[in-house]
C-alpha cells in the first residue's frame, strides 16, 4: 500500500490499516479537513493532514514522512518508525508502547499523554519548546536520545523520574 491508497481508505472512513507495509510514503501535507487554528504555535504552522485514531499497529513506516500528521489517539503500537520524520505532528494520546522509534525525528511534536512505553528509542531526536512527559516504562536506549528544547521529565520502569535539564543523569 503507498501513502495515496492509505490517505484515500482513511478518508472514506476506514481505520484500520494494522500491519500495512508503508516503507518510505509521504502522509504529510495532504489535506486541511480539521482546524490548525485549534492548535498553538508551533504546532499549527506545520500540521497538515488528519489521521487521527487511525490504527498503525504493527505497520512497517520506516523511513516515512510523517511531518506535520494530526495523530492524535492514533495506535502505533509496535510499528516501526525507524528513520521516520514526525517533526510538527500531534502525538497527543498516540500509543506508541513497543513501536521501534530508532533514529526517528520528532521536532516540534506534540507528545502530551503519549504513551512510549518499551519502545526502542536508539538515537531518536527529541526536540520540543513545551513540558512534556511521556510514559517511558520499560523504554529501550533511552540515553541514546537527544533530547533538546524544553523542560523534559521522564519516567523509568523503576519510577526514577528524570529532568533531562539535569545533565548528571
Amino acid at each position: 500500500m503507498n501513502g495515496k491508497e492509505l490517505l484515500t481508505r482513511y478518508a472514506a472512513g476506514e481505520r484500520d490499516f494494522s500491519g500495512v507495509d508503508l516503507k518510505g510514503a509521504n502522509l504529510s501535507g495532504v489535506s486541511r479537513r480539521f482546524d490548525v487554528g485549534a492548535y498553538d504555535e508551533p504546532y499549527r504552522q506545520g500540521i497538515t493532514s488528519d489521521l487521527s485514531g487511525i490504527n498503525l499497529t504493527c505497520a512497517d513506516l520506516n523511513e516515512a514522512n510523517l511531518t506535520g500528521v494530526n495523530l492524535e489517539g492514533a495506535n502505533l503500537s509496535n510499528a516501526n518508525l525507524t528513520c521516520a520524520n514526525l517533526n510538527q505532528s500531534n502525538l497527543t494520546n498516540v500509543d506508541l508502547s513497543g513501536a521501534n522509534l530508532s533514529e526517528a525525528f520528532l521536532e516540534c511534536a506534540e507528545l502530551d499523554g503519549t504513551n512510549m512505553r518499551w519502545a526502542n528509542l536508539f538515537r531518536a531526536e527529541i526536540r520540543v519548546s513545551d513540558v512534556f512527559c511521556p510514559d517511558l516504562t520499560g523504554a529501550k536506549n533511552v540515553d541514546t536520545v537527544n533530547f533538546t528544547g524544553g523542560i523534559i521529565h521522564l519516567t523509568l520502569e523503576d519510577g526514577t523520574v528524570i529532568d533531562t535539564t539535569d545533565n548528571d543523569w
